[in-house]
């Protein structure tokens, strides 16, 4: 009787079934991982025109001409994420790459009368439709 070491078929088709398992409940995960990754790099880049325009508009008194490349606000520039930033009387418009789904994030200013500050709201879009990531967006862009 010779003795024979291995795995059967039975065994190696376990474990590509576990590895199937894990796979597919792995890569959703890591992709919403990379979808925030992204997101934080889009917020990290607005910042610095936010803060430009709010001080334009205190400096001007008001959003006028507070646009790319005049009164402080910097020139449009792009990153890993980002195809296009434009700046126009205050309003900031971010577009993300396909990675974003086409994500479009508006950030409109407003004049608070009463303490003279800038409050801001945003608009999240994706094309095509993703709740997911249009939802990520609004949590990560509070202003």
């Amino acid at each position: 009787m010779s003795n024979q070491s291995g795995f059967t078929l039975f065994e190696l088709m376990i474990a590509i079934v576990v590895i199937a398992i894990l796979t597919a409940i792995g890569v959703p995960a890591y992709q919403g991982y990379v979808k925030k990754a992204a997101l934080t790099d889009m917020l990290q880049i607005m910042t610095s025109y936010k803060t430009a325009v709010e001080i334009c508009a205190v400096e001007r008194g008001g959003l006028t001409n507070c646009s790319n490349g005049n009164n402080g606000v910097p020139a449009s520039r792009t990153s890993n994420y980002v195809t296009s930033i434009t700046v126009n009387n205050g309003i900031i418009t971010l577009v993300g790459t396909s990675a974003l789904s086409g994500l479009t994030t508006t950030l409109t200013p407003t004049v608070n009368a009463t303490h003279g500050n800038l409050d801001w709201s945003r608009v999240c879009t994706t094309s095509p439709v993703d709740t997911s990531l249009t939802s990520a967006c609004e949590d990560i862009f509070k202003f």
